[in-house]
């Protein structure tokens, strides 16, 4: 997968399923305990006939308590729980609002510090006082938690609009009760809240992340249903509709409908289509909760992506400016190379000119002694010869100092390219070292995407799991099913996700097997109520309506459970896990081999040329030492030819010894003129070991400028284009995600709560049930 391919799924697909996924988790796969609650059930029913008076409201009433239980919130640490009942009229408007408030005593403290602007304030659960003071309350508490309720009339922070329609036609809830035809229910949800919060230095204006869930439960004649945006559970009996939403989220992340794949949803409405006959609705429920409490604002802290992306940043423009260094520590070695040879080429020039004259040398000094020979019998002819020799003494220096002049401007030259040596080598250690930075970065983006692919597949799983976990309550209701004739197997099993829909069936069936054996109990049942010999048939009912709703509150975890596997375990969603993983690999690969092969290569290349400058600084020394010596001998030879010319009255009387010394240094002819062959075959080997060298010089100078190119594209066309991505589309799309999860948690209350403290706040919606005698007109 290339760069941008991968940069396109992070942004278009794969985070914004996350983040729809994490919502829907939080706000569905909440828990399915029971919790007590203090609410009015006195809504009013809207019927086919205004003055009827008949039981299917209170019916109704039960039915919708048990639907709100079957979608409770988790425990949690907050030190105010709150519970706001808005009771509502068929289209949804709220006509009443009561509040229930939980402090809990986590000390155990006698008094209970609270703060409240509710009105009608009273004790719901004890006998507890307290005093008020503008909107500061003081609870004597005696060390025990305080349930409180009141009344409000704030607007609350979601409203909602239901709106109902017959053959496609609009229609008030009112005539369509007893109805027939096709019906289409639509909740419209609208998030009324605004906070600016501040992430990574900018201003973000977003909306509480607030999660809506609507239960309906249908009468009768309800055939072909569908659901948008939720599902739908029948049965012989009854039939449930559940809804979900995530209103005001889109608009806080910026999304468009445009920017989601067609399998990735983020609702902000609940739509449910049917087939009725005899229109009824016996319970409405539209449950909200804030989701940042199911969401954890680690989950998508960027700053170690931020540090990441800058160390890339670091190391791409350090490995840019080495290869330049490379580039111009090369061209510094070609030019010395180039000096060298063209010096060389004047110092081979001198050799030859030195051996040819050496051999005029040696030729002169064989003419010189025979000469000498004669000069014995003629003083006159040893007086021109002197001065003869003494002349060609003075080219002799002349031509030797030149030599000396030409092997030191060659030992600088050597010096120099030591020098180039030593700072490509350090160069290429330096490129070495970055190289490696950048494969380790790989790796750990290759690990990290692993890590999250394995967590979104473990998922499903971990959903289950919690869901049997909860399902555990009912362990002490197993017993009396296998009495009323269920499977013994239930014993070992229990009740579970894959059994629950079998186990609440049998229970429906067998309801009057079932209180009965509840009434011939005598000892105390798994719900905490004393069954005596005497109960009464409401208690049986009681304890048999406590456990149906645990097993309904299954159900309804069982049909999220499904729908996240399915989500999940799609074609389309393992294909997107599998590409962003393939990808980094491929990068992880990729940069491993260019720290592997490409700074090995020009590691290698960099040490045979160290290798070769010192040999030739080493071969210098002692052509150094050798023109040193014929330059002091030259001098010698110089000052001694004056002398004898100077001297010559005198030099008569040591022509014979002169004779003897001529014969001695024609005898030392060979060696010096086998001297000079050796100089200068040497010579010829250091040229073309140059002309090699200026060749291999070059061609890695064109190498290194390649890198330096090379290099210079890669931070453009990859580096950039990842920093750009970051800064551009993924970042600010994190940091509106992080906003909304601030904003969510500076959502603590309804009412009001005291400084210090901590809260969370659940909404209820409770609408009117609509009514149809079973003589209604059709």
């Amino acid at each position: 997968m290339k760069l941008p391919e991968l940069k396109e799924k992070l942004k278009s697909k794969y985070i914004v399923r996350v983040v729809a996924g994490v919502l829907t988790i939080a706000l569905v796969g909440t828990g399915i305990g029971a919790t007590a609650v203090f609410a009015e059930k006195n809504s009013t029913a809207v019927t086919a006939e205004a003055d009827s008076t008949t039981g299917s409201s209170k019916d109704a009433d039960d039915i919708a308590d048990k639907l709100m239980d079957s979608v409770s919130l988790k425990d949690n640490d907050a030190d105010k729980d709150e519970s706001v009942y808005l009771i509502s009229d068929a289209n949804g408007n709220v006509n009443k609002t009561i509040v229930v408030d939980h402090l809990k005593n986590k000390d155990k403290k006698d008094t209970l510090e609270d703060a409240s602007n509710l009105s009608d304030i009273e004790n719901v659960k004890g006998k507890e006082k307290f005093t008020q003071s503008g909107d500061k309350l003081t609870w004597q508490a005696g060390g025990k938690d305080i349930y409180y309720q009141g009344t409000a009339t704030e607007e609350p922070p979601v409203t909602q609009k239901v709106t109902y329609y017959l053959d496609g036609k609009e229609i008030s809830p009112e005539d369509l009760a007893g109805k027939s035809g096709k019906v289409k229910i639509r909740f419209d949800y609208t998030n009324t809240t605004s906070y600016t919060e501040t992430v990574n230095g900018e201003k973000q204006t977003v909306s509480v992340p607030f999660a809506a869930i609507t239960g309906l439960v249908l009468g009768d004649g309800f055939e072909n249903i569908e659901v948008t945006n939720g599902k739908a559970e029948v049965s012989d009996s009854s039939s449930v509709v559940l809804g979900y939403a995530l209103p005001g989220l889109k608009d806080s992340l910026g999304i468009k409908d445009k920017d989601l794949d067609g399998d990735v949803n983020i609702p902000e409405y609940m739509e449910m289509t049917a087939d009725v006959e005899n229109f009824s609705m016996p319970a409405a429920m539209t449950f909200v909760v804030n989701a940042s409490d199911y969401v954890s604002t680690d989950g998508i802290d960027t700053s170690d992506l931020d540090d990441m992306i800058n160390d890339l940043k670091d190391a791409s423009t350090q490995l840019q400016d080495g290869s330049k260094t490379l580039a111009e520590g090369t061209d510094t070695l070609a030019d010395g190379l180039s000096t060298l040879q063209s010096k060389l080429g004047t110092f081979a020039s001198g050799v030859g000119t030195l051996k040819s004259g050496l051999k005029t040398y040696t030729d002169g000094v064989s003419t010189l002694s025979g000469g000498l020979n004669t000069l014995g019998n003629s003083t006159g002819a040893l007086v021109s010869g002197a001065d003869k020799l003494n002349d060609g003494a003075k080219s002799l220096k002349a031509g030797i100092t030149s030599v000396d002049a030409g092997v030191d401007s060659v030992q600088e030259n050597v010096n120099k390219l030591n020098g180039a040596a030593a700072q490509i080598s350090t160069g290429a250690s330096d490129l070495d070292t970055k190289a490696q930075a950048l494969a380790q970065g790989a790796s750990d983006l290759n690990d990290g995407v692993e890590k999250l692919a394995s967590t979104v597949q473990g998922m499903p799983e971990t959903v289950k799991s919690s869901i049997n976990d909860t399902l555990k309550q009912l362990s002490s209701f197993v017993p009396v099913l296998i009495v009323a004739g269920y499977d013994n197997t239930l014993a070992q099993t229990g009740v579970t996700v894959d059994n629950v829909d079998k186990v609440t069936t049998f229970a429906k069936e067998k309801e009057a097997e079932i209180k009965e054996i509840i009434a011939r109990s005598a000892t105390k049942n798994a719900y905490g109520y004393n069954e005596l010999p005497d109960k009464s048939k409401s208690e049986v009912d009681k304890t048999y309506n406590k456990a149906m709703e645990g097993l309904y509150q299954g159900q309804g975890a069982v049909m999220v459970y499904t729908q996240i596997n399915q989500t999940v375990s799609s074609e389309q969603s393992q294909n997107q896990v599998k590409e962003l993983t393939e990808g980094a690999s491929s990068l992880k690969e990729n940069t491993a081999k260019f720290q592997k092969e490409g700074t090995a290569t020009l590691a290698t290349g960099t040490s045979a040329l160290a290798t070769g400058t010192s040999a030739l600084a080493s071969g210098l020394a002692p052509l150094k030492e050798g023109t040193k010596k014929l330059v002091a001998g030259s001098n010698s030879l110089a000052e001694g030819m004056d002398s004898l010319v100077n001297s010559v009255p005198t030099l008569t009387s040591g022509i014979k010894q002169l004779v003897d010394g001529s014969n001695t240094l024609v005898a030392n002819n060979a060696q010096l003129n086998s001297g000079a062959s050796q100089l200068a075959d040497g010579t010829n080997q250091i040229v073309s070991g140059v002309d090699q060298l200026t060749t291999g010089s070059k061609t890695l100078s064109e190498g290194a400028h390649t890198l330096a190119d090379g290099m210079v594209q890669f931070n453009e066309e990859g580096i950039n284009k990842i920093l750009d991505a970051y800064n551009g589309d993924l970042k600010p799309f994190t940091n509106k995600l992080q906003a909304v999860i601030d904003a969510g948690e500076e959502y603590q209350t309804y009412s009001a709560i005291a400084d210090g403290q901590t809260g969370s706040v659940k909404f209820i919606y409770k609408l009117a049930s609509i009514d149809a005698k079973a003589d209604s007109d059709k």
